[in-house]
């Protein structure tokens, strides 16, 4: 019978192991046997052929220590894997060895346990439907936005205006330095002007061919060399231009869409704008739900666990500025950071997104949701049916149909029925709990995939990549 190991354990609050697995004499004398096979067929002894070196021979040569090592890493993993069957442990991700003793024979390891999380009372979560109101006031925006895109600048014989543009020559100095010399410079004046405090607004009320002097004092907490200092202008306004919007028209609807003329349009707007509103209303909806349903979870991970999603959003990252030509380093570094600092940044959006990905897995748990093969199919057939050629359909079919396929098919209709129970649940429409709902503390393993990353996790993880 083989000598038991001695294994102590000890969790830690960060959701991981320490494990000491400690080898007994008589395996360490097994162990160390086999070591010495290996060194007397390897090393060249003095009176012996490789491998018939007597076992006290190898040892007295080279030392217990030495000899041990070299079975060391088989060894280690051996009494590993002994020790997760002896404990019945499952762990998330590698253990890492932090140190080994050879008097005795003891292997000191971290081990990552699955993340666990409680929901709760989740039933009872209540959550607003936004609103989703979109009038014939969104519309007229939507409109002056086009119009104001179509807009063209016409030169006027009346004094200038916050909102217009001038055409100006001017010089202007602090001190001895001359600091710009621009002719037949546009300026288009707007309140509050950011490079200069006053200076858009010195050109309000002139006209063509006035000439004006004036001068301005950088602010102190200004960023630039002058700051505090005097800044003289001398002026000569050529030009003065306002914006003109053209007149909305039906051809010009008509370039816009399927529209026959302005009433059509805006008609069909208004019920494509409300339909949007209705989408955005559901979304907001999701999310709030998802950030409640996380809010009032526990949780427990491993540090390693938040890795693996800043990792994902890295990739992603990496994928996007790929495609556009770029290396990561190289558009990190035009960013002003870099891909550890960048790590930094997105870490605590990617530990909402592991919390959000975890809530949704045990809420899909609790509820008892699952996904017939049908439901796969008809996944398939919807995406399908968005294709456009034939060509297109069978490439579909050969992804679809492969083992990966499958479980991506799975995922996705797993996804929107956890999300529309859980919409569900906060509207206060949801059916019956499901039988012997437990809510005590399980261990909950997140999935390959990452079924709720797109639609309902935190978007923060999100727009740290489109900022970026």
């Amino acid at each position: 019978m083989t000598e038991p190991l001695t294994i102590t354990t000890i969790r830690r609050d960060d959701n991981q192991l320490d494990m000491t697995i400690m080898l007994g004499p008589e395996r360490t004398e097994q162990a160390l046997q086999r070591a010495a096979r290996i060194v007397s067929k390897r090393a060249r002894i003095p009176g012996y052929r490789p491998g018939k070196a007597p076992y006290a021979t190898v040892l007295r040569m080279f030392g217990r220590d030495a000899v041990l090592g070299e079975v060391l890493d088989e060894l280690g993993q051996e009494v590993f894997e002994e020790a997760l069957e002896q404990e019945k442990l499952e762990p998330y991700a590698q253990a890492e060895l932090e140190d080994v003793e050879m008097d005795p024979v003891a292997f000191k390891l971290v081990v990552p346990l699955p993340p666990t999380v409680e929901l709760g009372d989740y039933r009872t979560l209540r959550v607003e439907t936004p609103e989703a109101a979109v009038t014939e006031t969104d519309v007229d925006a939507f409109v002056a936005q086009q119009l104001n895109q179509r807009a063209t600048w016409q030169a006027v014989e009346r004094p200038a205006e916050i909102g217009d543009r001038v055409v100006v020559d001017i010089v202007g100095t602090v001190g001895e330095d001359k600091i710009m010399e621009n002719t037949d410079w546009e300026i288009t004046l707007r309140e509050e002007s950011g490079w200069l405090p006053g200076f858009d607004e010195a050109f309000v009320d002139l006209s063509a061919g006035d000439q004006k002097s004036f001068t301005l004092t950088y602010p102190e907490e200004s960023a630039s060399r002058y700051k505090g200092q005097t800044a003289t202008f001398e002026a000569i306004v050529k030009e003065v231009r306002a914006k003109v919007q053209p007149e909305l028209t039906d051809e010009m609807v008509a370039e816009w869409g399927e529209y026959t003329d302005i009433a059509d349009f805006r008609a069909k707007k208004l019920a494509e704008l409300k339909e949007a509103g209705e989408r955005r209303a559901e979304s907001e909806l999701v999310d709030v739900a998802v950030n409640a349903l996380v809010e009032q979870a526990t949780f427990g991970y491993p540090p390693v666990a938040i890795e693996r999603e800043v990792n994902d959003i890295l990739l992603d990252l990496q994928r996007r500025v790929t495609g556009a030509g770029y290396s990561l380093e190289d558009f990190l570094r035009l960013q002003g950071t870099s891909i550890e600092k960048y790590r930094a940044q997105v870490r605590p959006a990617a530990e909402n997104r592991l919390k959000a990905q975890l809530a949704m897995n045990k809420l899909a748990e609790a509820e008892k949701i699952e996904v017939s093969t049908e439901e796969n199919q008809a996944e398939l057939q919807r995406l399908l049916d968005t294709t456009e050629n034939e060509e297109q359909a069978e490439a579909m079919r050969e992804v679809f149909g492969s083992e990966q396929g499958l479980h991506l098919l799975y995922h996705d209709v797993m996804n929107r029925k956890t999300i529309e129970r859980l919409r569900e649940i906060v509207t206060g429409v949801a059916p019956a709990a499901p039988e012997a709902v437990k809510t005590e503390e399980t261990a909950v393993e997140a999935p390959a995939e990452t079924p709720v990353a797109e639609e309902a996790s935190a978007e923060a993880a999100s727009e740290s990549t489109d900022a970026a």
